[in-house]
């Protein structure tokens, strides 16, 4: 290797290091077959693990019966399906370390009148980078976390509304619409808990995101996953 590039690779290693010392990846590139590109000079995935996560991106993007085509055929063929798909895009993010997440979306144009935003409640996939391996959320937490997690979720939802009970409230009254079925790790350190349009909130209002901290959030943490051994509270 010469010197002139051992010294570039240095200043890309300098220049992507955050203050608290974990190196991010510089970019990472989604292309519209699937395939990924990262940039970053070291750390990458294995080739085992770069299958993996490309298999899931596809199981996430498109859905289970896409699987056994390839990037391009797969799109390709949900194009084909879904003639009202105005654009699908994605955004990647690596939110601790050794984590990347995947967060897709897309806008629907129904009968040339309204649109639809959205990924049908599953657009986020959280993945360990070492094997590709999909982190499910209910693996985050421990046993029986779900009900004091919707306690949590509806007294934050409440207050962003400014509402004491969910009685106040005119679209729902059932807790278990509240029950969290896709989240993401926020970049103000916590969980987004994202619920599509209709199901908390009327349609008017959109997709409804709901944050809770890490702090929050811990009494309920499996403290052997791998998110919580990444986590600095």
């Amino acid at each position: 290797m010469s010197k002139f590039l051992l010294l570039l690779l240095i200043l890309v290693f300098v220049a992507t290091a955050r203050a608290d010392g974990i190196v991010s990846f510089i970019t990472v590139f989604l292309d519209s077959t699937g395939r990924y590109s990262f940039t970053y000079p070291a750390a990458l995935p294995s080739k085992n693990a770069l299958a993996e996560l490309q298999k899931n991106f596809i199981k996430q993007k498109f859905g289970e019966k896409y699987l056994g085509q390839g990037p391009a055929a797969a799109l390709n063929l949900y194009k084909d399906q879904n003639e009202e798909l105005e654009y699908l895009s994605d955004a990647v993010s690596f939110p601790l370390p050794g984590i990347v997440q995947f967060v897709t979306s897309y806008y629907e144009q129904h009968n040339g009148v309204y649109g639809i935003n959205g990924f049908n409640g599953s657009n986020t996939g959280i993945y360990t980078i070492s094997d590709g391996k999909k982190i499910e959320l209910a693996s985050i937490f421990e046993k029986n976390w779900e009900k004091e997690v919707i306690k949590l979720i509806i007294k934050e939802f409440l207050f962003s509304q400014n509402l004491h009970s969910l009685a106040d409230y005119d679209y729902t009254q059932k807790e278990n619409d509240f029950f969290p079925v896709n989240a993401k790790i926020s970049e103000y350190g916590g969980l987004d808990f994202v619920y599509p349009a209709y199901k908390i909130a009327p349609s008017s209002a959109g997709e409804q995101t709901i944050f809770l901290s890490w702090s929050s959030l811990q009494p309920y943490l499996n403290k052997k996953s791998v998110i919580y051994q990444r986590i600095k509270f």
